[in-house]
């Protein structure tokens, strides 16, 4: 993974605001989405969220974080936070590496409903993860 000095620049402000520096950064439109370590998630955004509230105003983009995990199944869990899943397997289908998130009707339908999230998961997972697809059944 190769880091723009843009994305550079970004995760050195989250370093500066939180003290917790950020394994990746993706920019989305007029979001910002930082990875950081799962143990450092409460640092980074701060009390009452106010680590997030500052690097949002120095930035004037929306800023979203993501828990880095070392098991890709784990973050999935986690980043699909709003939805319970009934469960994360990852598989190679044929040449490519594809994680198949299950989850009920209703479930999958507050995942999929946020198109813009599932897109920015979806990149971390391949970045990260060396994941080519994420299917939600």
């Amino acid at each position: 993974m190769k880091l723009g000095t843009e994305q550079i620049q970004l995760m050195n402000t989250l370093d500066l605001v939180s003290r917790v520096s950020a394994r990746d950064c993706v920019i989305s439109g007029n979001t910002v989405v930082f990875m950081v370590p799962e143990q450092q998630m409460g640092q980074a955004i701060g009390k009452n969220g106010s680590n997030v509230k500052v690097i949002s105003e120095r930035l004037r983009k929306k800023v979203e974080l993501f828990e880095y995990t070392e098991i890709p199944e784990k973050f999935l869990e986690k980043a699909f936070g709003g939805a319970k899943l009934e469960g994360v397997e990852i598989r190679g289908v044929g040449d490519r590496k594809v994680a198949f998130v299950k989850a009920d009707a209703a479930n999958r339908k507050v995942i999929l409903g946020n198109i813009g999230r599932l897109k920015k998961i979806k990149e971390l997972a391949e970045r990260n993860y060396g994941i080519d697809e994420v299917r939600v059944r």
